[in-house]
């Protein structure tokens, strides 16, 4: 019966108009069933994200973001545009590291969980390093940022992922009583 309502949700999502859909614990569940290399799935965010952080005047070690000069204080900030495209950069503890930008030094990720959503489905979402979706800071590049777009950030993949889907399905006959 679950392998018919995720088959339904899928063929569902498939004919819908959007190019994209969620990441939800079902739907990651199906993926590694069909054993797809999650380093190889192109992900986007569905909303936009702003990280800002107060640097001294004389640290030059700004890795990538904007300074400028607010208030008397430089402030390093780092911004991520809806849709931005991103991947799997590693698994960890059941989170997934997903990185929006290239570096040589692999410390430029953040963290999405599995956390309850609508309906008892669970989506992946950015989270804090404890595992939290209800944060203030954000530990990235190393450093701890305040995040000033406080949205809700979640994992959205290519519709055309699924497509590659085998789902297998049969169909129960039934037994009589003789």
């Amino acid at each position: 019966m679950k392998k018919i309502f995720l088959f339904v949700v899928l063929v569902f999502s498939l004919t819908s108009c959007q190019k994209t859909v969620y990441l939800t614990g079902s739907l990651m569940h199906t993926l590694q069933e069909n054993e797809l290399d999650l380093a190889k799935i192109q992900f986007y965010n569905d909303n936009p994200l702003v990280l800002e952080r107060e640097v001294p005047s004389s640290n030059a070690n700004i890795k990538s973001g904007k300074v400028f000069f607010k208030n008397g204080r430089y402030i390093n900030r780092i911004s991520l545009d809806k849709n931005t495209p991103g991947m799997v950069q590693r698994e960890e503890n059941g989170s997934l590291l997903i990185t929006f930008e290239q570096t040589s030094d692999g410390e430029n990720w953040l963290r999405f969980g599995a956390v309850p959503g609508e309906k008892g489905e669970y989506f992946y979402q950015l989270i804090d390093q404890k595992g939290s979706p209800s944060f203030s800071r954000i530990d990235y590049e190393g450093n701890m940022y305040l995040v000033i777009f406080p949205t809700r950030v979640r994992l959205l993949l290519s519709k055309s992922v699924l497509t590659n889907l085998k789902v297998k399905e049969r169909h129960m006959k039934g037994v009589r009583v003789k």
